[in-house]
């Protein structure tokens, strides 16, 4: 009967906890074939959404990726993450890909006003995940931003991710419940 109890909540712990693990981007992994959720600035050259890059990068995940080649200046796509909240943590995560071994190149990433990624002259390389834990939200509805520079090739990007970080609170509260639940069912038991 123990090995029951234990397993009910076990469930209820990791339902609840993976309730504040919902993605907050819309159209992370571009499957709606667009930019839909996304807004393109600056220059938008030789980027899109597609099955593969123009140069034959298959997708990280699912059926599209998005890729950037702009050419004269940095140019990206960019979301407001709905649901953030200014002062609470967030864990950033997003699979990229360079096709270009010439160097000239250039990639940023900002989360509201850290900068958590900035490469240039960046060597080729295949679909990496870059995953940044804990960042604090600037603002509400925080800003996530890409930008690209690349004249001879392609940036690939897929799988963007923006999460919750369970507050310590929180996960106390379900600690504690959960040894109710414990407490309460063994006292039935007995």
């Amino acid at each position: 009967m123990n090995k029951k109890i234990l397993l009910i909540v076990a469930v209820l712990a990791s339902a609840a906890l993976s309730a504040h693990a919902q993605n907050l981007v819309t159209n992370p992994g571009f499957e709606t074939g667009d930019f839909s959720g996304w807004t393109q600035w600056g220059d938008t050259s030789f980027s899109g959404v597609s099955t593969s890059s123009p140069d034959g990068t298959p997708p990280h995940s699912g059926n599209f990726l998005s890729y950037y080649g702009p050419t004269g200046s940095m140019g990206g796509i960019q979301q407001n993450i709905g649901g953030t909240i200014a002062g609470n943590l967030y864990n950033i995560s997003f699979w990229l890909a360079n096709s270009d071994a010439s160097g000239n190149n250039a990639a940023s990433v900002t989360f509201g006003s850290t900068t958590l990624l900035s490469l240039t002259g960046s060597p080729a390389f295949s679909f990496t995940q870059f995953t940044y834990n804990n960042v604090a939200a600037s603002s509400n509805n925080a800003l996530l931003q890409f930008g690209f520079f690349n004249p001879p090739l392609y940036w690939d990007l897929d799988d963007v991710s923006v999460t919750a970080v369970p507050e310590p609170g929180t996960l106390g509260l379900i600690a504690l419940g959960a040894l109710g639940l414990v407490g309460a069912f063994r006292k039935r038991l007995v």
